[in-house]
This record gives C-alpha cells, sequence and structure tokens, in this order.
C-alpha cells in the first residue's frame, strides 16, 4: 500500500465575496503534493495563495472542501507535529533575543534539545553572529531568516513558506535554495509562494498558476523544462504520422514543438521526424521559461 500523500486538499472553498469574473478567496481548489517535491503556488496578488495555505493549515476555516495531511485529519496533534509554517511577515516577543525565540518553539515542539538545535539553524541560515540580539533590532531580512529557522525547529516532513526571499540579500536567497535542495533530498514536501520565479524554476518540481481564487493550470517544471520546435517543409502532409510517431507533440503551421528532457534528444528527435516524411529546415532549443508561461497563463499575454 503506497504511502499517504504529506497534503491533499480537494474542493477547497473559502469565500469572503463575489465580485464579476470571480471570488474573494478560495474556490473548489484541488491538489497534492508528494513525498521529497517542492510545489509552488503562482499568481497575481490576491489571487488567494496565503488563503490557500491557511486553509490547508487549518488556520482559516474553510466553507467547504477537504484536507488531508499524510492521509489523517488535520486537526490530530501528531499531524499538526510534522508540519512547519513560515509565513510572509513572522512575528517574534522584541524583547527575546533570536536564540532565545527560537529555542522556546523548539521546547514547545517537544525538543529536548532545543537549545543546541536552534543555534545550529540559526548557524545554518547565516544568523549566528545575530543570535543573541534582540529580535527588535532585527531587519526584515532578519527576522525572515529566523521565521524560516521556527519552521524548521521541529524537523518537519512538510513545510509551508509564504514568501520566503521577501527582504532577503542574495546570499540569504542562495542559501534558502541550498537548504530547500538539502530538504527535498531528506523526502521532505514543501509547499511554496513566491513572486521570485527564477528561484521557483530552479527549485520546484510542479508550479500551480492560481487567479482569482481558481487554479488555472499545473505545470510540471520536470518536463516540460526544456521544449525543441522543428520548422518542416511539408507539415501538413507529415501530420497524420507525426501525431502517431511523436503523440505528445503539438504542430502549428509549419512549426513542430514538443518537451525534451535534454538538448542531447535534439539528433534523435530530427531523425524521428525525417523517418516520418518531414523535411526539417530548422531546429532549435528554447527554454520553457517561467516569466513566459506565467505571462500566458495568467496574464493572457500571447
Amino acid at each position: 500500500m503506497s504511502e499517504a500523500a504529506p497534503l491533499s486538499v480537494t474542493g477547497l472553498t473559502k469565500v469572503y465575496a463575489r465580485r464579476e469574473g470571480g471570488v474573494v478567496g478560495i474556490e473548489d481548489l484541488a491538489f497534492a503534493v508528494g513525498r521529497g517535491e517542492i510545489v509552488a503556488l503562482l499568481g497575481p496578488n490576491g489571487a488567494g495563495k496565503t488563503t490557500s495555505m491557511l486553509l490547508a493549515l487549518g488556520l482559516l476555516h474553510r466553507d467547504r472542501g477537504e484536507v488531508r495531511l499524510f492521509g489523517e485529519d488535520p486537526e490530530l496533534l501528531e499531524v499538526r507535529r510534522r508540519i512547519g509554517f513560515a509565513p510572509d511577515a513572522p512575528l517574534f516577543p522584541q524583547k527575546l533575543t533570536g536564540a532565545q525565540a527560537l529555542e522556546l518553539h523548539g521546547q514547545l515542539a517537544g525538543r529536548g534539545d532545543a537549545k543546541k538545535h536552534a543555534l545550529e539553524l540559526l548557524d545554518r541560515l547565516g544568523m549566528l553572529d545575530a543570535a543573541h540580539r534582540a529580535c527588535g533590532l532585527y531587519s526584515k531580512g532578519m527576522a525572515q531568516r529566523l521565521g524560516l529557522a521556527q519552521a524548521l525547529i521541529g524537523e518537519p516532513a512538510l513545510l509551508f513558506l509564504d514568501e520566503p526571499t521577501a527582504g532577503l540579500d542574495p546570499a540569504g536567497v542562495a542559501a534558502l535554495r541550498a537548504l530547500l535542495l538539502e530538504l527535498r533530498g531528506k523526502g521532505v514536501a514543501v509547499v511554496l509562494n513566491s513572486h521570485l520565479l527564477s528561484e521557483v524554476e530552479r527549485v520546484c518540481d510542479r508550479v500551480l498558476f492560481i487567479k482569482g481564487g481558481r487554479l488555472l493550470r499545473t505545470h510540471d517544471m520536470r518536463l516540460g523544462g526544456t521544449r525543441a520546435e522543428l520548422r518542416l517543409a511539408n507539415a501538413a502532409q507529415v501530420r497524420a504520422r507525426l501525431s502517431q510517431v511523436l503523440p505528445d507533440g503539438v504542430l502549428e503551421g509549419d512549426r513542430f514543438r514538443i518537451a525534451v528532457a535534454a538538448p542531447e534528444v535534439m539528433p534523435g528527435l530530427v531523425k524521428t521526424v525525417s523517418e516520418a516524411g518531414g523535411e526539417v529546415l530548422e531546429a532549435k532549443l528554447a527554454g520553457a521559461e517561467l516569466e513566459e508561461l506565467y505571462l500566458q497563463i495568467v496574464e493572457g499575454r500571447a
């Protein structure tokens, strides 16, 4: 029997208000996140990304739908112990030092080594020099790093990150990227809300495009990262044969497009098209850039 997904939501709905063209909130959202998978929620401001996270976490009451965490009721304490959450604007007691605040969260998570683990996490996130400084003196980026450390203190199997790169300097962004890849290698599932598309491209396995409270499309970054485009002299004549030998391709006019795993497959692809009767005039690779996809899917731009 296969292990239940760390996160599964079906028919998730929270409506604050209705307006022409959509809702304010979330309506009929459904998706799952597997073990060791990093999934990003992408969409314009007000699309419902943070609301989706809060509903999945049980921090907002849902109007309709179901949330399962590891196949279980999300209200169960033993289930909630397996979750970490870093909000977009974390707040900590202003007079406590970063180390003290993190140690407190570690104690609440039931860690006997809370103090030691807190310092290890702060070191891992480049915050050791500021560990004994009052939280009230932290910059936005420092507070963001402390919020991430707080989310990790219980060594979660499912991690929710809401705008984790906000306020981070380039070194902080790079450290977060390395950490996410490390967590994925350990089997941790991650749900990420970020507007930093370059980082989403580098670390995420799938992207959920959300607008007006609805899921527009799911894009698999692992399969659609690169596409081949072949210009054919006789595309119309070989349409049927191409659809048989390369059913995942798309033929538009004289252009045949198909997702490929790596540049090395190009010679074989050209050979396959030629054997199907196609006369290849031009062959090139193009990245399925996330910004381009975002503008097409979310903004409706050609």
